[in-house]
């Protein structure tokens, strides 16, 4: 089978893959056949590799290109940059600066958007271009702004989209929590960047009616994809699909380089009957615990397939903790250190969401305006789900 038979033999089975599971809907399906995925991601790519010290490790197409497109059309994200363009001299990297989002993320997401033929579409955090031809081939090259931060990558992204045929699209190098002012009002406003504060600019150049789609971000739990509505300058919705990206660079974490930032012996032992999973796998209470405790990042490390150490760290203070699971029953074994007793912060903030009654994620409202964000618990949610439970019974 040739190179060029084998690329469209795994774009037809991630589309037919993506369509099965529902994630594509009669809309989407011919979009996504329609703009293959390879066309847009570089030769070279990035993969976390535990051999190398969790470095990031260069693969080139030129080398192995089985490898590289079997990765490109993997449901999977694919990491295109490092270190903001400067890897070491042998190649690898720590930070996943720039990427191809995974394929299910991207149509839930498009998806979400609901443009229609015509409409005005920003986008924000070009990337490789991939997104920007999706939108491009539903709505119109020349209704599509993409802007991105780095110039090589919008560059590349430039390129790629020209190669596919999608030149009309224009892709702005600046600022994306500046939007782009100069060519607003929009129908649609997309970032492809996670975000722990929406940019007011981003509701600002959104027509009243339209929509602004974000992946909202913090350092404990992504609270996921944002869905909000724009009127009189507000706009407010709701939490959808689960989605991790990378920030945008002005609000991004950098990874943490270590569990435990500041050595040590523990300063504070204790034990907990709660495991770990309530607080740190369970997405509705991690996204609860995240609003009320910044700073703090979850980390599990796996010893074997049922024990390891559950790590909470703020590597700002230094400060740390430690539970252990020993594959037994509780209590579990809390260590901490530094000048914050960050288990102790999360299971307060874990015991606020179960006396507010275990709130889905559904119950949470975001509402950005001119007087910034708010993510808060709204009962009518609450109602909305159960009347379309009782409706669905």
């Amino acid at each position: 089978m040739t190179g060029q038979a084998r690329s469209a033999l795994l774009s037809a089975e991630l589309v037919a893959k993506l369509a099965a599971a529902g994630t594509l809907d009669d809309t989407w399906r011919p979009v996504f056949e329609a703009v293959p995925r390879q066309l847009f991601v570089p030769d070279t790519i990035w993969r976390l590799d535990p051999d190398a010290g969790g470095r990031l490790v260069p693969l080139h197409r030129a080398e192995d290109p089985d490898r590289w497109l079997a990765l490109v059309y993997r449901d999977r994200p694919v990491d295109t940059q490092v270190d903001d363009g400067h890897p070491a001299a042998d190649g690898t990297g720590w930070e996943v600066t720039s990427s191809a989002s995974q394929p299910t993320v991207v149509a839930d997401m498009l998806r979400a958007l609901d443009p229609a033929p015509g409409m005005r579409v920003l986008e924000i955090g070009t990337g490789t271009g991939w997104n920007a031809a999706l939108l491009a081939a539903r709505v119109g090259a020349e209704n599509v702004v993409s802007v991105e931060v780095d110039a090589v990558v919008a560059e590349r992204a430039r390129a790629a989209l020209d190669a596919a045929g999608y030149g009309q699209v224009t892709v702005v190098t600046g600022d994306g929590a500046d939007g782009c002012p100069d060519r607003a009002p929009f129908d649609r406003v997309l970032a492809t960047v996670g975000v722990s504060e929406v940019p007011y600019s981003w509701v600002a150049q959104t027509r009243s009616g339209g929509r602004v789609v974000v992946p909202l971000s913090n350092t404990y739990q992504a609270p996921g994809i944002a869905v909000l509505d724009v009127a009189g300058g507000v706009a407010s919705g709701y939490l959808g699909a689960p989605a991790v990206f990378m920030g945008l660079r002005a609000q991004r974490v950098p990874r943490p380089r270590g569990v435990r930032p500041g050595g040590g012996a523990a300063e504070d032992v204790s034990s907990t009957e709660v495991h770990p999973y309530c607080w740190a796998g369970d997405r509705a209470a991690a996204t609860a615990i995240g609003q009320r405790v910044e700073g703090v990042h979850a980390h599990f490390e796996a010893a074997t397939a049922d024990t390891g150490t559950q790590w909470l760290f703020d590597p700002v203070t230094d400060s740390w903790a430690s539970v252990d699971l020993d594959g037994g029953p509780p209590p579990y074994r809390v260590e901490q250190g530094g000048p914050r007793r960050v288990f102790d912060e999360v299971i307060a903030a874990y015991r606020w969401w179960l006396d507010a009654g275990s709130p889905p994620l559904s119950q949470w409202l975001v509402t950005v305006s001119t007087n910034g964000q708010s993510m808060t618990l709204n009962a009518t949610s609450t109602l909305r789900a159960i009347s379309a439970a009782g409706m669905a019974s």
